[in-house]
């Protein structure tokens, strides 16, 4: 099990869709995006520098104005397998 850290361990780029968001993306080696961080454009869940919304593809739903330490959090108490 992998147990990644935000922001070190994801790769960030600029958000294909929203104007003026950034999006990070961990994707294990050969293996599809398991989870997406996303923030500061208009209409996302966190403002990109100290919140961020925060999509695991394993649940539901995106979680939203989330610190760096929540994300952490949640990365530590789910593995990735």
């Amino acid at each position: 099990m992998t147990t990644p850290k935000f922001p070190e361990d994801f790769h960030m780029k600029i958000h294909p869709v929203v104007p003026g968001a950034t999006q990070w993306t961990y994707a294990p080696e050969g293996k599809d995006t398991v989870i997406s961080i996303v923030g500061g454009g208009y209409g996302l869940y966190g403002d990109g520098l100290r919140t961020f919304e925060m999509y695991d593809f394993r649940e539901d739903g995106p979680q939203g104005h989330l610190l760096v330490e929540e994300i952490n959090e949640h990365l530590q108490n789910n593995p990735i397998e």
